[in-house]
């Protein structure tokens, strides 16, 4: 997870990072982060995972041949005709 410290908080950051002698302020954010932790503190409390559900996609069911309206075109039948016999 990426976190970003925000402008007006990279000062107080900074002054804690030199307190505490760390290397960079991402060592401080996770120094308060895990001491919140082991204090008891929980970030997810409050927090009620409810799954989205998603419905089945009902697929179409397939036409009856014999709905189908049958083309009296020549064309498509001399085209029909040649194909059966490829």
């Amino acid at each position: 997870m990426r976190v970003t410290i925000k402008p007006h908080l990279k000062h107080y950051f900074g002054l804690l990072q030199q307190q505490m002698e760390c290397d960079n302020p991402s060592e401080v954010l996770n120094y308060l982060l895990m001491d919140l932790k082991l204090k008891g503190y929980s970030f997810l409390a409050d927090y009620q995972y409810v799954p989205q559900v998603q419905q089945p996609v009902s697929k179409p069911q397939p036409l009856p041949q014999d709905d189908i309206v049958q083309n009296d075109d020549p064309v498509i039948k001399r085209l029909s005709a040649l194909l059966e016999d490829f």
